[in-house]
């Protein structure tokens, strides 16, 4: 006998949590909910926006006169989160709806550039372009009497030896 007034006790206590619907409609402002929300459904995951610190959200309670806390709104950190909202109806049934929350640090695809309005004067080393010059010339100049002239000889060895 003491075993169905513990199954009993144990049922009742657990109804009003699973079948509890305290929030008619729920919506995330700031961020995104994992799937539409549904109210026999406590559980969510919510991906904030970088820049907010807090989850905000609109709802619509069942029971006008009922009492909502939230646990842990405050100063949320990049990384993963924890988030509840505690609806306690006039009744006294309570139901906890937990919303885990991922707000990730972005990182920008460009960086910022500073634009100055400094004009910077290009020094010229002397007699550099002189140079680049005569050296390009010299190598064109080889790489003529090697290729061109290199062939010329051996097709005359060649020759020579049939």
């Amino acid at each position: 006998m003491k075993k169905i007034f513990f199954f009993l006790f144990l049922f009742f206590s657990f109804v009003p949590l699973v079948f509890a619907d305290s929030i008619k409609n729920l919506e995330v402002i700031n961020g995104t909910l994992s799937r539409k929300f549904e109210s026999t459904n406590n559980v969510y995951s919510v991906i904030l926006d970088e820049s907010e610190d807090s989850l905000k959200i609109t709802y619509e309670l069942n029971d006008p006169e009922a009492k909502v806390v939230f646990h842990d709104n405050e100063y949320i950190e990049n990384g993963k989160n924890k988030m509840s909202l505690e609806v306690e109806n006039t009744d006294g049934t309570k139901e906890i709806y937990t919303f885990y929350l991922e707000k990730e640090e972005t990182t920008p695809v460009f960086n910022e550039t500073i634009l100055s309005n400094n004009v910077y004067e290009q020094k010229e080393i002397p007699f550099l372009s002189w140079y680049v010059g005569a050296v390009c010339f010299i190598l064109i100049a080889l790489s003529f009497k090697v290729v061109v002239l290199g062939f010329k000889k051996n097709k005359k060895c060649l020759k020579k030896k049939f």
